[in-house]
């Protein structure tokens, strides 16, 4: 794909980049697709959404513009929202003429913490470009019991020794970390129930950072998906996501792992996108 990377931000010397995937059907739909991806705010990278459905939203006439944020620990959230913020600044004012767009609406899209970062984008945003909002086994607060507790799942893992964290962090922020380098990171925060301090260390913004009802009652259209085994978000967060936002569409998955669409052996993720990109074009059709 003609991929093309432009830095909207830099951040305590760290350029924060985005890389715009053009649409390969003509005419493009006026939608762009804003991704944030994954991993529990420690790990992953803006490319990490598999080349499969990248082609799949491009084949059906969507751009995909794919952000950079600093990651946690070396970050803390309200940095990282305040990047994302500026992000959606600068796709406003720059996206149309630098991607040749024919409008500047957008959805945000996001996996798992990037669904979080979209839903904290979403509710805080009086944006009128901002046409609907896509979670993928994200969630909405952190006012959740088992992101503060010891996870039964994680703890079926060998120990992550507390010493061997500390040559994982990092002097300098970063927006890049390799699952097979952070994931250690992820491990050892649910291992221990000490996951939010990692990215949120003063317990008393937790609220701040958490949707409320009458957020997530304002939000625009909204595609939820999840698996209803997910091991590491609770799928009561997408039932109860479906109920409280007024215009919702939801694709659950049965039985299968938190981040279902990384298998791409299995039909279930894309079947997933294939219901998303009829969710896009429901929103372009408006």
């Amino acid at each position: 794909m003609n991929a093309s990377t432009e830095t909207y931000f830099v951040y305590e010397g760290l350029p924060l980049q985005a890389t715009f995937y053009p649409a390969s059907a003509a005419p493009p739909k006026p939608l762009t697709l804003l991704y944030l991806h994954g991993g529990g705010l420690v790990f992953g990278d803006r490319n990490d959404l598999p080349d499969t459905y990248k082609k799949m939203l491009s084949d059906a006439g969507y751009s995909l513009l794919t952000i950079d944020y600093p990651l946690a620990p070396e970050a803390q959230l309200p940095e990282i929202t305040r990047c994302l913020q500026q992000a959606l600044i600068w796709f406003s004012e720059e996206g149309k003429n630098l991607f040749n767009l024919g409008s500047k609406d957008y959805v945000l899209f996001g996996r798992s913490a990037g669904a979080y970062l979209a839903f904290l984008l979403a509710a805080r945003s009086a944006d009128p470009h901002l046409k609907g909002l896509a979670s993928f086994y994200g969630y909405y607060s952190l006012d959740e019991s088992s992101f503060h507790q010891p996870s039964t799942y994680y703890n079926t893992f060998p120990k992550v020794p507390a010493a061997y964290l500390k040559q994982l962090i990092q002097k300098q922020p970063l927006a890049v970390g390799a699952v097979t380098e952070r994931f250690p990171l992820y491990l050892h925060a649910r291992q221990t129930g000490k996951w939010v301090p990692q990215f949120l260390k003063d317990k008393s913004k937790i609220a701040a950072f958490n949707l409320t009802v009458a957020e997530l009652q304002s939000l625009p259209p909204v595609f939820l998906t999840a698996s209803t085994a997910d091991q590491d978000v609770p799928y009561k967060f997408t039932q109860q996501a479906a109920q409280l936002i007024p215009q919702t569409v939801l694709h659950p998955v049965l039985g299968m792992p938190h981040d279902f669409d990384a298998d791409l052996t299995k039909p279930a993720g894309r079947r997933t996108y294939q219901q998303f990109i009829h969710w896009l074009d429901g929103l372009y059709d408006k």
